[in-house]
């Protein structure tokens, strides 16, 4: 992929190259040191900014963070530590266009690439955009909280399309599931193949 300067997409859009492009265009800046107000040190993140090709403007940035041996028991409870990417920022303008789920789509790729195995978590907060708060956006791209109860309102909330009381919910730790590998039996011959095993005649 191109790489291109992290404010100037629209020199390298140009009418007749973007027919030739993806849609959505992602450029990462690695290895960025930053101030980490929660824990009060300075961390190592990764920027990743993004261009529509075919309006030909920025769209936003998400900052990522790869932890290692985190203590992960809280959103993956099989494993007491894991590997897992922690989206630090999204943040999206204009908004309702599609991007914020791309961005998403590339995190959890992104943590497969950071060897995360597509762990990913975030915190939802009000901070960035008070009046759209974010949680249940993040509950339509299959994220979820570790509270039941407010996993219920947000669907309920989506179902009824409307508005959720977020003083509660504010700066809740959301993760994306992982999803099960494990391949299903196949039920044809199987009971061919168990009477073989153990030397049964099918007479």
């Amino acid at each position: 992929m191109t790489k291109l300067p992290i404010y100037n997409f629209q020199t390298y859009l140009r009418p007749a190259n973007r027919q030739k492009m993806p849609r959505f265009l992602i450029y990462s800046k690695r290895n960025i040191k930053m101030f980490d107000l929660t824990q009060k040190k300075s961390v190592i993140v990764d920027i990743h900014k993004m261009a529509d090709t075919q309006s030909g403007i920025y769209a936003g940035e998400m900052i990522t963070r790869p932890l290692k041996n985190f203590k992960c028991e809280e959103i993956y409870p099989e494993e007491k530590t894991c590997n897992v990417l922690k989206v630090e920022l999204l943040k999206i303008e204009p908004q309702r266009n599609g991007y914020g789920k791309e961005f998403l789509k590339f995190a959890q790729a992104e943590s497969i690439k950071q060897g995360c195995n597509g762990k990913v978590f975030l915190v939802a907060s009000r901070i960035y955009d008070p009046k759209h708060p974010c949680h249940i956006f993040y509950r339509k791209q299959g994220y979820t909280s570790t509270d039941n109860y407010i996993n219920y309102m947000l669907d309920l909330s989506i179902k009824n399309h409307s508005k959720l009381s977020y003083e509660y919910a504010d700066n809740l730790l959301m993760y994306k599931p992982i999803q099960s590998k494990e391949i299903p039996i196949k039920k044809k011959g199987l009971i061919a193949k168990l009477k073989k095993l153990l030397g049964i005649s099918n007479n």
